[in-house]
């Protein structure tokens, strides 16, 4: 994961930029997968 990619997922759930820098790569993914499943995003699933 590039870290443009990193700093958006992270400032995208409400993460300021050093905070983002300075948490654990789970940290921001797990509170990415939340984001999305307030705003209604499903996941793919492997069969389609």
């Amino acid at each position: 994961m590039k870290r443009a990619h990193f700093l958006r997922m992270g400032m995208a759930c409400g993460f300021s930029r050093k905070e983002t820098l300075l948490a654990y790569p789970g940290e921001i993914s797990d509170a990415w997968e939340l984001y999305l499943q307030a705003h209604g995003v499903k996941k793919k699933r492997e069969d389609d």
